[in-house]
């Protein structure tokens, strides 16, 4: 534990946490509840007067002490309640077109809290999040509705942090594009407007472009050699592998690769890849061990 803060407004009962590892705060000002979130999920879930919190005065100990949260507040059926994020734990910004009245909707992915939704944002604060995340050092990839775009039948713009993208995978009719503690996004390649006639050779072959740019910037992913699909992966992430053969399948040989059960998810979600040829999955294998023992070599400790 480092950079310690005071996170109350009282000196005789304090509550210490690292300034830097708070990525979120929701607030519900009418129970008077707030949220405190890290990378690793939710720290606290508290009443605010038991617990002597503030929220601005608590936003401000954060930026005194080097994060300085960036308030997206959440507004629905005409109430508003104060949301903030950390713009350095930001993995994805998806827009929608701005209404009549100027605001947007807004999904962000934030590293512990999952997605920040807000459907009335305002074009002020779609700006200072963006200018705020850019500044934290993130290389935000944008992605124009013509290329890529998520979640809105109206979209304006889609940008990816591609350091923070730990897993792609081409399903067939969308690119799910995994982050970092923040859940994965459906991603589409066709026309928002379905105005532009597309057929399904050249949707396959925009969304295997996509991926492949997406994971060219990312430089830490592994491909898995599927011929009709893009997926990529971080091997370190799973811990068992298994065949299975289906000879009336069109592609008879499969793999699935299944990720270890957490007590907050029992049931995680396995990758599963078909090819033409035993060959073709066993080479597959081979590539993703050779990829997760160089990843553990460059992890392991020099030698004094």
């Amino acid at each position: 534990m480092q950079n310690l803060v005071n996170i109350t407004t009282s000196s005789e009962k304090q509550t210490l946490i690292d300034a830097h590892s708070v990525t979120g705060i929701q607030v519900v000002p009418e129970r008077g509840e707030m949220a405190i979130y890290t990378e690793k999920g939710i720290l606290y879930h508290l009443e605010m007067k038991s617990w002597n919190i503030d929220v601005d005065a608590l936003v401000q100990t954060l930026a005194d002490a080097g994060n300085p949260l960036v308030a997206l507040p959440l507004r629905h059926e005409g109430k508003e309640y104060p949301h903030f994020v950390n713009p350095a734990a930001v993995t994805f910004v998806t827009l929608s077109v701005p209404d009549k009245n100027g605001t947007q909707g807004i999904i962000v992915g934030v590293r512990g809290v999952g997605w920040e939704e807000n459907y009335e944002a305002t074009a002020a604060e779609i700006k200072t999040l963006l200018d705020a995340v850019r500044k934290s050092g993130t290389q935000l990839m944008e992605f124009k509705p013509e290329e890529a775009h998520a979640r809105w039948s109206r979209p304006a713009a889609l940008y990816i942090d591609p350091a923070s993208v730990r897993e792609i995978r081409d399903d067939g009719g969308q690119v799910n594009v995994g982050f970092k503690a923040s859940g994965t996004l459906d991603v589409q390649v066709h026309d928002p407007e379905y105005k532009t006639p597309i057929n399904r050779d050249e949707e396959r072959a925009a969304r295997i472009a996509l991926a492949e740019k997406i994971a060219d910037a990312s430089g830490t992913l592994t491909r898995i050699s599927d011929p009709l699909r893009a997926v990529y992966v971080t091997p370190d992430e799973f811990s068992a592998v298994r065949f299975f053969t289906n000879p009336e399948a069109a592609q008879p040989y499969g793999m699935m690769l299944d990720r270890p059960k957490t007590p907050s998810n029992p049931y995680p979600e396995a990758v599963r890849v078909q090819f033409n040829t035993a060959a073709e999955r066993d080479a597959s294998l081979q590539s993703l061990v050779a990829a997760a023992q160089n990843t553990k070599t460059a992890k392991a400790p020099k030698p004094r």
